[in-house]
């Protein structure tokens, strides 16, 4: 025991020692149990979060799919139509325009005979007018 006193031990050791133990109990349930329950829960809480996060983003990229899938049949349903109306649209265009020419050919070849029987008929007039104006003619070249 003389080691003991030698290095500053005396019988106050045990008191210390006791106090010392009831400060560790002490503070391992008031301050530092409660510490590691919230630490234990936050860390809970964290990797829950994290495994949220995930599930989020895998559900993110699964709805990005989905809606690029239904923008592009949407898309392909519009041309579809467009495309239908615009044939629709060229063919009603030709049968306007094959009605016009052959409403234009019919007007054509309808003033074509119309110029053709009054050609004839001025024809036929100058035929009948010419001795009268031969006559005429004649008439003026000897009366100079």
């Amino acid at each position: 025991m003389a080691v003991l006193e030698q290095l500053g031990i005396n019988q106050t050791v045990y008191i210390q020692f006791f106090i010392f133990l009831i400060a560790f109990i002490t503070l391992s349930q008031v301050v530092f149990a409660p510490y590691a329950k919230a630490l234990t829960e936050r860390e809970a809480r964290t990797k829950g979060g994290e495994e949220l996060a995930g599930e989020l983003q895998k559900q993110s990229v699964e709805l990005k799919t989905q809606y690029e899938a239904k923008a592009r049949k949407v898309s392909g349903d519009i041309k579809t139509i467009f495309d239908s109306y615009r044939d629709q649209a060229n063919r009603e265009y030709e049968q306007i325009i094959s009605k016009a020419r052959s409403e234009s050919q019919r007007l054509v070849e309808e003033a074509r005979l119309r110029v053709s029987i009054e050609t004839a008929e001025a024809a036929k007039k100058l035929r009948e007018d010419l001795p009268k104006i031969a006559s005429a003619i004649t008439s003026k070249l000897l009366a100079k």
